[in-house]
């Protein structure tokens, strides 16, 4: 299970963000979300398109839908390590593939969604009961992880105590309890988490320094 006090100590962002005055709105470029002094909830949301378009889809929505609709729009990345001819190469894939993210409040989701019809491919926000879902608190730990360390979640490192695996450093505090198999030949983790309604399975670095 995640540590939900360390993932609501780091997900500040996720909390109620007031807007003082439309002066203050036009500086920040979110204009729709000065609702006179009312308080507006800042969410992420999970965008479903074609895996290996993320990054295409995340280009188009900066290029054509205005800034006043959104606050920012990226693909979580993940470094995967691999020997190759008996040295470590690190690569860069997409965390989640198939998906990217929006982060935006009140009632503009609804205007991106139609905007993105315009989009040569399929890109849908993913909505329960015709409700558009913004991503929860636990749901955006690895997401929030990566956008603040430029859109790369970062290798961990960790050591095994017995049957118990401890994380020293890197985005896998506070995911103990969420790790299934480790793989120390590859350096990663698998860990199971809910993800857009349904379990998830999603491979992590991770570089086991000791086993006690």
């Amino acid at each position: 299970m995640i540590d939900r006090r360390l993932c609501l100590a780091r997900r500040e962002w996720l909390r109620t963000y007031y807007i003082r005055s439309c002066s203050d709105a036009g500086k920040s470029g979110i204009r729709d979300l000065c609702l006179m002094g009312r308080k507006v909830l800042i969410m992420w949301y999970a965008i479903w398109t074609a895996t290996g378009s993320e990054r295409k889809l995340c280009s188009w929505i900066k290029d054509y839908i205005p800034e006043s609709l959104y606050d920012d729009c990226f693909v979580p990345l993940v470094e995967q390590n691999r020997k190759v001819k008996g040295e470590w190469k690190t690569s860069i894939k997409p965390l989640f593939p198939g998906y990217l993210f929006i982060k935006t409040g009140g009632t503009n989701i609804r205007k991106i969604a139609q905007k993105l019809k315009r989009f040569e491919m399929f890109a849908v926000i993913l909505s329960t009961d015709g409700e558009f879902t913004p991503i929860n608190t636990e749901e955006t730990y690895l997401i929030d992880n990566a956008y603040e360390n430029e859109g790369i979640l970062g290798s961990s490192i960790g050591m095994i105590e017995g049957e118990k695996i401890k994380i020293l450093s890197g985005p896998l505090i506070g995911l103990e309890g969420a790790i299934r198999y480790i793989n120390r030949h590859k350096r990663t983790a698998t860990i199971e988490l809910e993800m857009f309604g349904r379990t998830s399975k999603v491979n992590i670095g991770l570089e086991i320094i000791s086993k006690l």
